[in-house]
């Protein structure tokens, strides 16, 4: 699973995310352009002229954020 490359849809549906197409692509270009260093930067591929994410990319995101949620929480 974690080899597995997932587009722009896929991540919103993942993530319970609604709106336009172009309002989720645009969500989504915002946090691949964060800095590196920010742990809200999204690792992103293109492949041709599609934006593409790789599910080890989205699990490693999604623990990184959830940690600083639950640090900010206790």
């Amino acid at each position: 699973m974690n080899h597995e490359i997932i587009d722009s849809q896929q991540l919103a549906q993942r993530w319970n995310l609604t709106g336009t197409f172009e309002a989720i692509a645009k969500r989504f270009q915002r946090l691949s352009a964060l800095p590196k260093s920010n742990p809200r930067h999204l690792k992103a591929l293109r492949i041709g002229n599609q934006v593409r994410y790789r599910m080890a990319d989205i699990l490693e995101y999604e623990d990184r954020n959830v940690a600083d949620k639950r640090r900010v929480l206790n």
